[in-house]
């Protein structure tokens, strides 16, 4: 039996639980019973009233709005075309898309090109893969953003991170150089799209536009509780904290309808066939953008514990090289662009899964090679008011972790750095401090991945204190600085641009412990494989964020 025909039998639960659900669902009143049997067998009448009623409205809400802008209406357009695709895929199949797309696909990639000697169509990738970065990073017009020289230094960085990478992997000869190329190349594509179209900047700064509206609705609720006097708050707690709260429920209802396992499982379906990577961790690296490094695991948790050490590794540096829309105002808040935040994390879906495989290569059986399978798992929310409370909780607990989590590093920091200077004193060193260490060691990182040569002690200080502390505490030292000056300003607008790419992720020191406790929840008997895997999944999550970081020096 092949690895794409092979299937797992998951236990049933045991006799006394099945009868306890089954006295449970004897408790619900007979009118809900009723009435859910009334709504299961007048569905499609249901669909059809609503869908009239939807399509009435919006050609009135078209016809009453000819003078209004594109951007006032497409929320309104994107709304309409998501629920009628979304009625319609409950009686139409939309599968001969993908089935197409994958015939070409195979006809194209793997017929064509499985013609061509293994080792001669790998050197010709790798080749074709420099060539493009290297037209790119000389043809672009000099800008203020940046000279060829620069975007030449950008190219070199990412040649010498690949090649660092490629001699400490763990097997080299099983590198799948067609994945790395691939997931490097989707990077360019995505960050020419905003960096070098005026399309896709406009488009990016609308959605980046729309999320900050939609978080900033979350100040709502907190000024019911507290008035309106922290609507002109800065504080931290205020910006950050009710907007993970607000957004967390919001991913809970939609979780509850389906809606975010539809959108994770188009997305991986994408990565699967050009990545050639699992089903499971397509899933899983898709979805960390939006739901956040350990959660997005649970779309797949019945797979966990039967997923390869590649895997493992793969989804876990998913999760430290993205970070997730429910912290997204408090990045604003610090100072942080959105346009640059949305667009690193969509860029660092494919940058994990290829910088993973690079590090750690696929060499055992895969059960979900080849294929997207999202399990069914059994909610606990019972309607969509429960699945918001559901969710406000969990959003309330992030908040409590977050906030526990800034309380103990920075004090914990500052205590460390006393102790360094008091050390220092004695040998004529006034402010020697862990962050100032570390950024002499990542001083050749911050030039290779394109920062000025005038800033680059200044941004390896700034990377090591997200590697150390987190990224919060790095955007706001980047952001406001020491005594009020704001960092951002007195370096050059390209070192800006690209430490904001750098520091786009949850790879830092505190998110290990986080990933292994959630992950080891899911599957215990796997603990001691993430305990093994974490700190390298953890680098190579960071070192994934300093390549977005890259190919964008490379594209200004």
């Amino acid at each position: 039996m092949s690895s794409h025909d092979a299937k797992v039998d998951f236990p049933e639960p045991e006799n006394h639980q099945v009868a306890e659900k089954s006295s449970n669902d004897n408790e619900y009143p007979p009118t809900q019973s009723r009435f859910s049997e009334f709504l299961q067998n007048n569905k499609l009448y249901i669909y059809i009233f609503i869908w009239i009623l939807m399509t009435v409205y919006f050609g009135f809400a078209l016809g009453l709005k000819k003078q209004t802008q594109l951007d006032a209406v497409l929320p309104l357009i994107f709304l309409y075309a998501f629920i009628t695709l979304k009625m319609l895929s409950n009686y139409v199949s939309y599968s001969f898309i993908s089935s197409a797309f994958g015939a070409c696909f195979d006809f194209f990639f793997v017929t064509l090109a499985g013609k061509i000697p293994q080792k001669l169509r790998t050197i010709s990738f790798v080749v074709f893969g420099f060539a493009v970065l290297l037209i790119v990073s000389l043809t672009i017009k000099t800008s203020n953003l940046g000279t060829r020289i620069n975007r030449i230094q950008s190219l070199l960085g990412i040649v010498i991170i690949i090649a660092v990478f490629a001699a400490t992997s763990k097997k080299r000869r099983a590198i799948p150089w067609h994945t790395v190329i691939t997931g490097l190349l989707l990077q360019l594509i995505l960050g020419a799209i905003v960096l070098k179209t005026n399309a896709g900047l406009q488009l990016f700064k609308w959605i980046a536009g729309m999320a900050r509206v939609f978080l900033g609705y979350s100040i709502e609720g907190v000024a019911f509780l507290f008035g309106d006097g922290v609507r002109t708050s800065t504080s931290f707690a205020v910006g950050v904290f009710p907007a993970i709260i607000f957004f967390v429920s919001v991913i809970q209802m939609v979780y509850f309808v389906g809606g975010m396992q539809w959108l994770v499982s188009k997305l991986s379906i994408f990565f699967t066939k050009l990545m050639d990577t699992s089903g499971a961790e397509s899933i899983v690296a898709a979805a960390s953008p939006f739901v956040g490094q350990g959660e997005s695991a649970v779309l797949v948790a019945k797979y966990v514990e039967f997923m390869t050490k590649s895997e493992l590794h793969a989804i876990m540096t998913a999760g430290f090289a993205t970070i997730s829309g429910s912290v997204l105002n408090g990045y604003v808040s610090l100072g942080a662009n959105l346009t640059y935040i949305i667009t690193c994390c969509i860029m660092s879906i494919p940058c994990s899964l290829a910088m993973s495989k690079l590090r750690y290569p696929e060499t055992e059986e895969s059960l979900t090679k080849g294929r997207v399978v999202v399990p069914e798992t059994e909610s606990e929310d019972i309607n969509l008011l429960h699945a918001a409370g559901n969710g406000a909780g969990l959003g309330m607990t992030l908040s409590l972790m977050i906030a526990a989590s800034l309380i103990a590093i920075v004090s914990l920091l500052a205590f460390i750095n006393a102790f360094l200077t008091y050390l220092g004193n004695f040998v004529g060193i006034k402010e020697l401090t862990l962050i100032l260490i570390i950024g002499y060691i990542l001083y050749p990182l911050a030039w290779l991945i394109g920062v000025s040569s005038s800033d680059t002690l200044t941004i390896s200080k700034i990377l090591a204190t997200k590697l150390v502390a987190n990224e919060f505490v790095a955007y706001f030292n980047l952001g406001a600085g020491d005594e009020g000056s704001r960092i951002m300003d007195l370096v050059t607008p390209r070192s800006s641009i690209i430490t904001q790419f750098a520091l786009c992720g949850f790879a830092n020191f505190a998110s290990v412990g986080i990933q292994i406790s959630v992950l080891g929840t899911i599957s215990p008997k796997r603990k001691g494989d993430l305990a093994r895997l974490a700190l390298s999944a953890m680098f190579t999550g960071y070192i994934a964020t300093c390549l977005s970081a890259s190919i964008a020096g490379l594209l200004m």
